[in-house]
């Protein structure tokens, strides 16, 4: 069951890569910028707490 639900949503974002590749790529952008933000804020943090 569990290999079934794998394939299929390696399947869906497939088919939604190739549908809609715009679409796909503007997420991906957006989750590579939050994953910035995350990044910069944290390496914030420690350079703050470590001063």
């Amino acid at each position: 069951m569990d290999k079934i639900v794998k394939y299929g949503a390696i399947a869906f974002l497939v088919f939604f890569i190739v549908t809609a590749p715009d679409s796909a790529a503007s997420i991906i952008d957006r989750v590579i910028g939050w994953l910035e933000d995350i990044g910069n804020g944290a390496s914030e943090f420690v350079t703050d707490t470590a001063l």
